[in-house]
């Protein structure tokens, strides 16, 4: 068992993309297009993936969520579990 002086503090926390989908899905609702970004992940991986890349490329001037953002449309898994997600067919 790990005591709490053997954690250590200056480590930062990776977070996964998952940690933004609540906020990712209510952006989407408010706008009305998380039914038609659901089908698009379920359906249009090659685009995921070209966007994915589009993103990256942006991450100077887009900021950490497109970056999270791309790691998702990246993995097939991560995309699909995010389409489910919106779709309401599964949790965190």
């Amino acid at each position: 068992m790990r005591s709490s002086s053997d954690i250590n503090t200056n480590t930062p926390l990776i977070r996964s993309p998952r940690a933004h989908w609540i906020q990712w899905a209510e952006n989407l609702h408010r706008y009305e297009l998380d039914g038609i970004a659901s089908w698009l992940l379920d359906g249009g991986r090659p685009l995921g993936i070209l966007f994915a890349q589009v993103l990256y490329m942006g991450r100077p001037f887009l900021g950490e969520t497109a970056d999270e953002l791309a790691s998702t449309l990246e993995s097939d898994d991560e995309a699909r579990a995010f389409a489910s997600f919106l779709d309401g067919r599964n949790a965190l």
